[in-house]
This record gives C-alpha cells, sequence and structure tokens, in this order.
C-alpha cells in the first residue's frame, strides 16, 4: 500500500456487497479494509492502529446497525472528524433526514457509480483536511486572541501605575504601587533597587531575606529577562524585578513578559526621576551648608580685621604716651615708630589680602544661590 492511498473502511454484512465496494474504490486509488457490522467496525476503529480516512457503511446489519454505528462514531473523539458515507437502497427523504441527523457526511443510493462514489470520497477527505487546517488557524487566532485580550487586561493596570506613579514621592511609595499591580497580575515579587553605591530592597510581603537579596543581585548579572524555575529576574539600570511565582502556562506566562516589559519601562523612568531629585535635594542641602559655613567665616574674618585695626591704633596712641614718660632721645622714638609702621604695614596687607579672599567667598556663595535655585 501506498503511503499516499487514503483508507477506506467498508461496513456491510454482505461479503458480496463489500467485495464489489472494495473492487470500486481500489480502481479509485484507494486502500480498502473491511467490517462485517457496525459493532466489529467500531472495535477496529478503537484498536487499529492505522488511519481510517472515510467510512462507507450499509444500514441494515446485524449487531449494530448502521445508524447506531454512525453515531456512536460521531460520539467519539478521535473518530468523529472521520468522513461517514451511508451506502443503501433505502432512497426515501425520511431515510436520508434520519442518516443526516445520525451525523453522516453523505448518502450514497446503491446500485453504485464507481467514478461517483471516488470523487464523493475524495471531497469528503478534501474537506475534512481543510476543517481540520481551518481548526488549527480558528485555534491559534483564538489564542492569539486571547493573548491580546490578556495583554490588554494587563495594560489597564499597567496605565493606571502610569497615572498614579507621577506622584510617588520615594522610592519605597513607588515600590508599593509596583507590588499592587503585580498583585493583580497574581504575581509575588521583589524589587531590588539601586542608587549609586546604595542598594534598597522591598517584598510584596515585607522584607525579603538576605538570601533572596543575594539572589537578585547575582541574577543581575545574567541577561534582561533570566529565568530559574518558575522565577523570573527583570533587569533594568536601576532595578531588578524578581517574579517568584510565573504561570506553568507558556502563552499566559508570555502575555506576563510582555506585560511585565512594558512596566518596567516606566518603573525605569519614574526611579530616574526620583533618583535624580533625591540627588538634587542633597546637592541643595550641601550647597546651604557650604554657604552657612563661609559666611560664618567672613564674620570672623571681618571681626579679626576690626579688632586687628583697634589694636594697632592702640598700640600707636600707647607708643606716643610713653615718649613722654621714657624720655628718650628723637632717633630712638623714629626707629620705634619705623618698626611700629613696619608693622603696620604689614597689616594692611594682610587687610588687603582678606579682603581678596571675602571677594572670593561672594563669588562662591553666589554660585552656591544658583545651585540651590536650579
Amino acid at each position: 500500500m501506498s503511503k499516499s492511498e487514503p483508507i477506506i473502511l467498508i461496513v456491510d454484512d454482505e461479503s458480496e456487497m463489500r467485495e464489489l465496494h472494495k473492487i470500486f474504490l481500489m480502481h479509485g486509488g484507494f486502500h480498502v479494509v473491511e467490517a462485517e457490522n457496525g459493532a466489529q467496525a467500531l472495535q477496529m476503529l478503537n484498536q487499529d492502529d492505522q488511519q481510517i480516512d472515510a467510512i462507507l457503511s450499509d444500514i441494515l446489519m446485524p449487531e449494530m446497525n448502521g445508524y447506531e454505528f454512525c453515531q456512536a462514531v460521531k460520539e467519539q473523539e478521535i473518530t468523529k472528524d472521520i468522513p461517514f458515507i451511508f451506502i443503501s437502497s433505502l432512497s426515501t427523504l425520511e431515510e436520508k433526514t434520519k442518516g443526516y441527523s445520525y451525523g453522516a457526511d453523505d448518502y450514497v443510493i446503491k446500485p453504485l457509480e464507481s467514478k461517483e462514489l471516488s470523487f464523493k470520497i475524495k471531497n469528503l477527505i478534501r474537506r475534512k483536511e481543510s476543517n481540520q487546517a481551518l481548526s488549527i488557524q480558528v485555534n491559534e487566532s483564538r489564542d492569539a486572541a486571547m493573548q491580546i485580550m490578556n495583554f490588554y487586561g494587563d495594560l489597564g493596570q499597567i496605565l493606571e501605575f502610569y497615572k498614579v506613579s507621577v506622584n510617588a514621592k520615594s522610592i519605597e511609595e513607588l515600590a508599593m504601587l509596583l507590588f499592587e499591580v503585580t498583585s493583580g497580575f497574581g504575581l509575588r515579587c521583589s524589587l531590588q533597587v539601586y542608587v549609586g553605591d546604595e542598594v534598597f530592597n522591598y517584598g510584596d510581603r515585607g522584607e525579603i531575606s538576605p538570601l533572596e537579596a543575594n539572589v537578585i543581585e547575582l541574577a543581575r548579572q545574567k541577561e534582561r529577562f533570566y529565568s530559574f524555575s518558575s522565577r523570573l529576574v527583570i533587569n533594568y539600570n536601576a532595578f531588578s524585578l524578581l517574579v517568584k511565582n510565573m504561570p506553568g502556562d507558556e502563552e499566559r506566562a508570555g502575555t506576563l513578559r510582555d506585560s511585565l516589559g512594558v512596566l518596567c519601562n516606566a518603573i525605569e523612568a519614574k526611579l530616574r526621576s526620583l533618583i535624580a531629585e533625591s540627588a538634587n535635594t542633597k546637592k541643595v542641602e550641601i550647597a546651604g551648608l557650604i554657604k552657612d559655613v563661609l559666611a560664618e567665616t567672613q564674620s570672623t574674618f571681618d571681626f579679626i580685621e576690626k579688632e586687628n585695626i583697634k589694636a594697632i591704633d592702640d598700640l600707636m596712641a600707647d607708643i606716643e604716651d610713653a615718649f613722654i614718660s621714657l624720655g628718650l632721645s628723637e632717633e630712638q622714638e623714629n626707629n620705634i615708630r619705623a618698626i611700629v609702621e613696619n608693622c603696620t604695614n604689614k597689616a594692611n596687607q594682610a587687610f588687603k589680602q582678606s579682603k581678596t579672599l571675602k571677594a572670593m567667598f561672594n563669588d562662591i556663595r553666589d554660585n552656591l544661590d544658583q545651585i540651590k535655585n536650579t
């Protein structure tokens, strides 16, 4: 038998009719197997490994008649799609209607015409193959539609996350909003966020264990989506998300990966914003602290400058008073004045340098004000 020859099961209690049908069918390029009645044919269908492509059955048979046999074939999942043709001398509308009601695909009246029978069988086999192909396409389309529906169902929650996450004021608040969405997906998750050299861990049910935190950190060295057992780690620049219970259904898991990818894009963007805001806040705080230190330092300089000027003025007055009581010669007085003058000039030079330093302080404070206002 050629593998391309369709296999036809002939069911008739009359051996002469089976032989006649067999000759017609073999002439038409079919391979034929036989059964004497419906019960025997049904047993062959359930036990035989060979694929039956079509069934030709008489109606009036012992043990199990054609109608009962057809009904049994159409009720079984593994045989229900096999084309079923009644061959009978009963040609009334009632008989044909009855055959149709039992699930038959066609009804051929005896005596048979070889070409017509071959045409009907081939046409039914082509229809079966076409329906099977269509069924596969329908199932694939249905599965794709379900995936799309699941994705858009997830997307609704993601869009809501986009709306509310804009107002998140901290990383912890963002993590809690994230867990609300993943909980809606039926997922248990942990989040690890990286801010400079600092690592922050958040769990949807509280603190995470040191081992879990270490596993996330190690998985960060892997690809963007890293799976192990029922777990999935999604790695981004600012964070890693651990999903602990990815579903076993591949289609749902694939849809969730797509949904989580969209969700993680939103998280990454918001985390960058929060980290930048945090860094800017620290920058402003540091700038304010430095400005306060500079103001205090400048105030100290001003005080020292005033005290030095007063000290020099007092020194000059005390020296002039001392000249009267000491009885120094003019030359001695001039020498002392020269020494004092030299010290005064050095002090004045220091005062000039302090003015330059104060100007530098003013420039620094102006720059710090710009930093605070950015």
